[in-house]
Formats: C-alpha cells, sequence, structure tokens
C-alpha cells in the first residue's frame, strides 16, 4: 500500500444526536442523504439485534489474524498513523476482496429479502433496502469494497463480535499477537490430537463397548437421539478444562508415528485405544463436571419439559434423576456418552467457542499460560466458574509456574475474597521472581501486573476493614 498522501474520500457520518431536549421525539431526517445517513445507522442496530442477521459477518478470527498479519508488515506506517479512518479504508480494500465471495452476497441477499418481506416495521423496512441497494452497488456497478457502506457495517460488527474472545487489553497494548499460531492452518483444520480423538469415537468398537454397561440402560434412547442429532444439549469444550490435556496425555508418547491416524489398526488394539479413550474421559468428568453440573441439570430440563409425554420425555428424566444423586460423577455414564457424542459430531464444531478454546489450548497443552490466557478472557466475560477451573488446570499442568496462581489471585479478588486472593497473588509473585532470578529478562510486566493486583487488594481489605470497625462514638 502506498503511503496516504491525500485526504481520504469523504464518509458518511451517523446522527447520533437529534432532538436531545427532554419531550421532543426523534423525528426521521427529510432530505434524501439525511435518510440515507438515517437508514445506514439504522442497518448497524438491525444487523446487531436481529438473531437471524447476526450471522451475517466475516469469520471473525481469520479477520483479526488478516489484520495483523497485514499491520506487521507495514509496522512503521502504523506507528505513525495520522488519519485512522483513511488507515481502516486501506485495510478494507486490501483484506476485503479475499471475504466477499460469490456465496457470500448470494446468502446476504437472501436474508436481507428474506427480513425485509417478514418485518413490518416501516424504519427496518428502509434500512433493509438501503442494505439492499449498497449491495446491488456492489453486484451492479463494481464499485470499490471499502466505499460500501454494507460491507464497511459487516466488517466493523465482525470485528466487535471478534474480539469478545480476545482479552481486549492484551489487543490493544501488544497488538494482535494472541492469536499468533505456530501454523496459522489450525483456524481451518483439527489439531491431530483431535483427529484421533473424532477417529475412536466414530469408531463401532468404541460405542459397543460404551453400551455393554449396565448403567447405560435406563436412558440409551436419549443417548441414541443426541447421536441422531434429535436433540441437542450444550456442553461447551471451554467447561471440560481438563479435556485437551487429558488427550494429551493419553496419545503424546504417539504422536509423532507416521501411521498415527492411519485407520489400519488391529482389533485388540482399537478395544486398547477405546478403554483408554473412555478412561480419558471420565477423568475430565470426575475433575470439570461438579463444576458445572447445576448449569447443565438446567440445560436438560429446558429439553426435558419440552419433550412431549414419551419414552424419550421419561429418561431424560431418568438421566436428570441420577445426576442429582450422582456421588461418582465420572461414573455416571450419560455424562461419558454425552462427551464422546460430542467430540465425534461435526456439528459441535461449528461452534465458534468451542474452536476458539481447543485451537488456543492445543497450541501446546503443557503450556499453563494458554490456561490463564483463555482464563481470563472468561473473567472478562463473566464465565468465572469455569475460568476458575482453568487456573486450578493451570496448577495441575505446572505447579512451579506462577500463572495459575495469579488467575486464581484475580478470580478471588474479583469476588471480594480477601483472604485467599492474598495468598495466591503473594504465591504467583513469588514463584514469578525465583523464574526471574533464572532468566533475568523474562517477566518483568508479568510482576508488576501481579504487584499492582496486590496493591488493588490491599486498598480493598482497608476499606473492608473500615466497614467492620467499630466506630467509638466521642460526643
Amino acid at each position: 500500500m502506498n503511503d496516504i498522501q491525500t485526504s481520504p474520500l469523504p464518509r458518511f457520518t451517523y446522527v447520533n444526536e437529534i432532538a436531545t431536549q427532554s419531550g421532543i421525539k426523534k423525528k426521521i431526517p427529510k432530505t434524501s442523504l439525511e435518510r440515507l445517513i438515517y437508514n445506514s445507522e439504522h442497518l448497524y442496530e438491525i444487523l446487531s439485534d436481529n438473531k437471524k442477521l447476526k450471522s451475517l459477518r466475516f469469520e471473525e478470527l481469520e479477520l483479526l489474524r488478516d489484520i495483523r498479519d497485514l499491520v506487521e508488515s507495514e509496522q512503521q506506517k502504523f506507528e505513525k498513523i495520522k488519519h485512522p479512518d483513511a488507515y481502516r479504508r486501506e485495510l478494507r480494500a486490501a483484506i476485503l476482496p479475499g471475504y466477499i465471495t460469490p456465496d457470500l452476497i448470494k446468502n446476504v441477499e437472501e436474508k436481507l429479502l428474506a427480513e425485509l418481506l417478514n418485518t413490518q416495521l416501516k424504519s427496518e423496512q428502509d434500512a433493509l433496502m438501503t442494505a439492499l441497494v449498497f449491495l446491488q452497488s456492489h453486484t451492479d456497478l463494481h464499485l470499490p469494497v471499502e466505499d460500501n457502506p454494507l460491507w464497511e457495517t459487516i466488517f466493523n460488527l465482525s470485528l466487535k463480535d471478534g474480539l469478545k474472545f480476545v482479552d481486549s487489553l492484551t489487543v490493544l497494548l501488544e497488538g494482535i499477537d494472541s492469536l499468533k499460531l505456530k501454523d496459522p492452518d489450525q483456524l481451518t483444520r483439527d489439531p491431530i490430537i483431535l483427529q484421533k480423538t473424532k477417529q475412536i469415537c466414530q469408531w463401532a468398537v468404541f460405542w459397543r463397548r460404551l453400551i455393554e454397561y449396565q448403567a447405560i440402560l435406563p436412558f440409551e434412547g436419549a443417548i441414541s437421539a443426541v447421536l441422531r442429532g434429535e436433540i441437542l444439549i450444550e456442553l461447551y469444550f471451554d467447561e471440560l478444562v481438563h479435556l485437551p490435556y487429558s488427550l494429551y496425555q493419553l496419545f503424546s508418547d504417539e504422536m509423532n508415528r507416521a501411521d498415527f491416524l492411519s485407520e489400519s489398526i488391529p482389533d485388540g488394539d482399537k478395544e486398547k485405544l477405546t478403554e483408554k479413550l473412555t478412561q480419558a474421559i471420565q477423568r475430565c468428568a470426575e475433575k470439570d463436571l461438579p463444576f458445572i453440573l447445576p448449569e447443565l441439570i438446567k440445560r436438560i430440563e429446558k429439553i426435558t419439559n419440552k419433550q412431549a409425554r414419551g419414552e424419550l420425555k421419561d429418561q431424560l428424566q431418568q438421566a436428570l434423576n441420577q445426576l442429582r444423586a450422582e456421588d461418582q460423577v465420572a461414573n455416571n455414564f450419560f455424562l461419558v456418552m454425552l462427551i464422546a457424542a460430542k467430540i465425534s459430531m461435526k456439528r459441535y464444531w461449528e461452534n465458534r467457542r468451542d474452536r476458539f478454546f481447543f485451537f488456543t489450548i492445543l497450541k501446546n497443552p503443557l503450556d499453563a499460560k494458554n490456561y490463564f490466557d483463555y482464563g481470563n478472557i472468561l473473567l472478562r466475560l463473566k464465565k468465572n466458574r469455569v475460568a476458575e477451573q482453568l487456573f486450578h488446570c493451570a496448577i495441575e499442568i505446572n505447579p512451579d509456574a506462577f500463572w495459575g496462581y495469579w488467575g486464581l489471585g484475580l478470580f478471588y479478588l474479583k469476588k471480594n475474597k480477601i483472604i485467599p486472593a492474598d495468598e495466591y497473588l503473594r504465591i504467583a509473585l513469588n514463584k514469578a521472581q525465583k523464574i526471574a532470578i533464572r532468566q533475568p529478562q523474562k517477566f518483568h510486566r508479568e510482576m508488576f501486573l501481579i504487584k499492582e493486583d496486590l496493591k488493588k487488594l490491599g486498598r480493598k481489605k482497608i476499606r473492608q476493614q473500615t466497614k467492620t470497625q467499630v466506630q467509638i462514638e466521642l460526643f
């Protein structure tokens, strides 16, 4: 891209404040240009709020990765930006042609038309008609993609959605390095560990062995309905935080073999792998499911209530009764089957949340920092229970590292639990200082942040003491 020497083309500016006086209603603009600006602004709201139109996005993580690569290739230019709007226009010009495919255009047109035919609101009809005009200007007039308000709106929304899955503070301070993968293709294909696990979960011997357990009999119909896709019980991979580590332990000694993914495996070896995978899933269920059991029960209750009277409803109720009464969670074969079904079914991998978790953790399942990074993201998204699991898992994986202790310190700090927060933050600082002695160039930033967290904790401690201290009346 050439250096910016001319001022950018004039762009539409949204009208954010109209008739701010109390009691005066917002008036619909009169002139053609004002109506166009108003409809463009309303289109952003529709694409943000309408459930059917929320899918009109570019692939968020790939978009972030492409922006990162472009920024890194022009580092000096990025650091000397004088006109951010013009630079964003250049980014769109460089990136969007690869995303706006004929299939995407067809999908956008069909969904906009469908909503236009269904909506009864005049303001939404005007906004959707405006979007279709923008689409037509691309397909018929071949105007530059970077100046098309429809693509600009979807571009901005895609970035906004993508950043929900990234620690946005890290992105602002350090660029988009948190999304760097050694192999960028991992964003579009399954890691080798996952491929092997899915392979085993699709063997007939795996399911034949599982259904031999008598414990599955009370709800085998419910499991069958899950496998057939007739019902979908939500269970996210980032709720099963020990699963990537368990799978890595299972396959780590064999991953470098040339025939690792071969289907030419003797039946006896298939039996052994089936048993090992079942045990790995059971270990994961034992450690992770107690944390999310109340939420999982609520999800299954909702599905059960929607079922008509019949065998499936009775079996789901039976599964609920066992989940509520279960002392040994890992021995609940309904849960084991549910996890195995999730791994084996492609439809689960269409979920962005699952993909991002696995591709973050499986960069290196033995690196406690990956678990801390993802847990920190979840803390910001207020998914505290799962974040706590990730931090505990980080400590199990590497008890000598400070990441898991720091994470738990932040977790308890957020919950205003002063004593455990202080304990974990001090352990984290102590371990970071020991590592820094051996590696003087590392972790200065982390030690500074942990010390800042301890200062914040100290201020909270003083406030709590002030509230609980007995007040002496002098008069």
